[in-house]
C-alpha cells in the first residue's frame, strides 16, 4: 500500500485524472472504494497477492 500512496510528481499528476475518470464513470461509488481499486491495482503490479479462499 505505501508505493500506492508515495506517488512521486508526475505519478500524483496522473493519478487524480485516474479517479476522476472513474468517479465520472461509476458516480455511484464511494470514493473510499475507488481510492482502494487503485491501491489494490498497485499490490497487484508489484506482486503482493495474496490467494483469497472462499468459504469458512
Amino acid at each position: 500500500m505505501t508505493k500506492a500512496l508515495n506517488r512521486t510528481t508526475p505519478k500524483q499528476i496522473e493519478h487524480w485524472p485516474k479517479i476522476g475518470e472513474m468517479m465520472e464513470d461509476k458516480p455511484e461509488l464511494p470514493y473510499e472504494f475507488v481510492k482502494q481499486v487503485i491501491i489494490a491495482k498497485a499490490e497487484k503490479e508489484a506482486g503482493k497477492q495474496e490467494e483469497y479462499t472462499f468459504g469458512f
